[in-house]
Parts: structure tokens; sequence; C-alpha cells
């Protein structure tokens, strides 16, 4: 069965639902924008602009920042059935979450749930697995109480990784060389994908090589936020050694 889907926001998450609704053949009812928004989600996707009253959907994506969750979902009507994607934040309402393990492409460029892993927290989860088998994605769920220490793996997984390749962009410091770096971090992930033991790490802290650790340190002086980052993750490696 069809589930009709009405939107509120206009940000990374509503594109990435909204997309792989249109994709999937699922109706879309409408998307509300805060009055001052300038987000072309609903040109986007060829769905109207709706006041939030008048949202006529099965199911209703609360598609906000974590700290406007509780304060946008305050404005619907009782009785719908809510979601919100937030990985950090509890359900609400009665509703459920659904949070991509996946890191979303901005407004506009190509987005799409397929082939992630969704994980869910609330009720309604017979809902929630069927959104998750129509768009072709996993599903997994966890308890509240797991929520947060969830999102915090995430964030490591994901932006933390973009922080680190800043990070080694600015140490290396050749012009082209963004592409290269890229790359070098998708062997490193294809690595640890496949491995599961010590062959996942390479390098001198997996060499256990503290001569060129030293060496790094000191070539990091200037730059003390940069050496304690490398000094706990070596650490971190080393550990994995003993």
């Amino acid at each position: 069965m069809n589930l009709k889907l009405g939107i509120l926001g206009g940000g990374r998450a509503a594109w990435a639902f909204g997309s792989t609704w249109r994709r999937i053949g699922w109706p879309i009812d409408g998307a509300w924008l805060r009055a001052e928004s300038k987000s072309h989600l609903p040109e986007l996707l060829g769905t109207p602009r709706k006041e939030v009253e008048a949202l006529d959907a099965d199911v209703l994506l609360v598609a906000v920042t974590d700290r406007a969750i509780e304060e946008v979902a305050a404005m619907i009507p009782p009785g719908r059935v809510i979601f919100h994607a937030s990985g950090a934040t509890p359900a609400v309402r009665g509703g459920f979450s659904l949070h991509p393990l996946k890191s979303l492409p901005p407004l506009g460029a190509p987005s799409d749930l397929a082939g992630a892993l969704l994980v869910f927290e609330g009720s309604h989860r017979e809902m929630a697995e069927r959104i998750a088998a129509a768009s072709g994605t996993r599903f997994a769920a966890i308890t509240a109480e797991e929520k947060v220490r969830y999102h915090a793996g995430a964030v490591f997984g994901a932006n933390y990784v973009a922080a680190l390749l800043d990070i080694a962009e600015e140490l290396v410091g050749i012009d082209g060389a963004r592409d290269d770096l890229a790359n070098l971090a998708l062997s490193a992930v294809e690595n640890w994908r496949l491995h599961s033991d010590e062959r996942r790490f390479t390098g001198p802290a997996a060499r256990r090589d503290v001569a060129v650790l030293e060496r790094h340190q000191a070539a990091l002086a200037e730059r003390p936020e940069f050496a304690e980052i490398y000094r706990l993750l070596a650490a971190h490696i080393l550990a994995t050694r003993k």
C-alpha cells in the first residue's frame, strides 16, 4: 500500500525522503516551509507549498533541526502519524524516527536513500518497515536510550571523516591533490570494510614505529589541536595492537 507523505521542512533530509518517495512512485501531498525559508524543495519535488493544517497525508515528516522538532511537531493537529529523521532526538507525539545512516547531499543535488540503513526508533514499526522495504533500504531498530550514543558514532563516521580530510588537505599542502586525498580515504575505508582485524590499519601507529610518530608530533607543534587529534588517534590504533 502506498503511503502519502507530507513534509515539514526544506533541507537535506526533506529532500532525501522526498526524492525517494518520488522514485518509488508514492504520492507527496505537499510541503510546509517557514515564511522566511528560501528552500526550493516544493518546486524541486513538484509539490505544492501548504500550511500545516492543510497537509492531507498518511504520514508527516518533520525534517527540521533537532532543536526545532518539538516546536514544529506541536503545530500538527492531533491524530496524525509523525516521524522525523534525527539520529539523536527521540520520536515525538507517539510517532517514530527514521535516521538514514548516510551523508545526505545538499538540496538539489541527486539524492536517494536506496541502499542506506534506516535506523528506527519509536512506534508504528510496521509502517516504518514498509517505508524501508519500498524504498530499497535496510532496516534496524534502536531504543530511545541508545540514540545519542548511536548518533555520536554516526558523526564520527561522517562529519569527522570530512573534518580529518580538511586537516589532511592543509598538512599535505599540494595544490590539486583534493581528489587524490579523497581516493586515499576511500582506499582506507575499503580496507576497513574488508577487514575487522589488525589489517584494517596501515601507517606508523599500526607498525608501532614510535620514531615516526614522534617526528609527526614535532612537525605539528605549531598546530597543537592537530597534534592532539593525531596523538589520540595514534593511541587508539596502538591500543588495538597490544
